[in-house]
């Protein structure tokens, strides 16, 4: 079990099903923190959306933050997702200017994506959902 797990939904109009794993693949290097796994997702139910069973099983948040923010910009990602069933760890992009809104602050781990975005990373569904719950959902990327 990976500490961070990246699942990526592509755009139907701007690549294949099977393009997935070739979009992956690079990020995954055998002496690396990050490999190549799969994982149970259910279909989207919107047909603009491709949901391919690879995912990125990450164990360094500096790798974490590197692939998101390199796939954030990329044209043929619909969006990514920070964690799935193979997470240890739950991070949580959220605006600077509503961090001030978590009444417990030390519960969690901050990572600064850049000058406007923090991963906000929970060591709990739990507090994945007390997170979601505090944050305005404007403030959450």
């Amino acid at each position: 079990m990976a500490e961070f797990s990246l699942h990526v939904r592509l755009d139907a109009d701007e690549c294949d099903p099977g393009d997935a794993e070739s979009l992956l693949e690079p990020y995954a290097q055998p002496d690396d923190a990050v490999t190549l796994g799969s994982a149970d997702v259910d279909a989207s139910s919107n047909p603009d959306v491709i949901v391919p069973e690879e995912t990125l099983e990450i164990d360094d948040v500096d790798a974490l933050a590197e692939i998101y923010t390199d796939l954030q910009d990329r044209q043929e990602v619909y969006d990514v997702s920070l964690w799935g069933p193979a997470s240890e760890r739950f991070p949580v992009p959220v605006e600077h200017y509503a961090l001030q809104q978590l009444p417990d602050p030390d519960r969690y781990e901050f990572y600064a994506l850049d000058g406007q975005v923090t991963l906000v990373i929970c060591d709990s569904r739990m507090d994945l959902e007390q997170v979601r719950r505090e944050v305005p959902a404007a403030a959450l990327g």
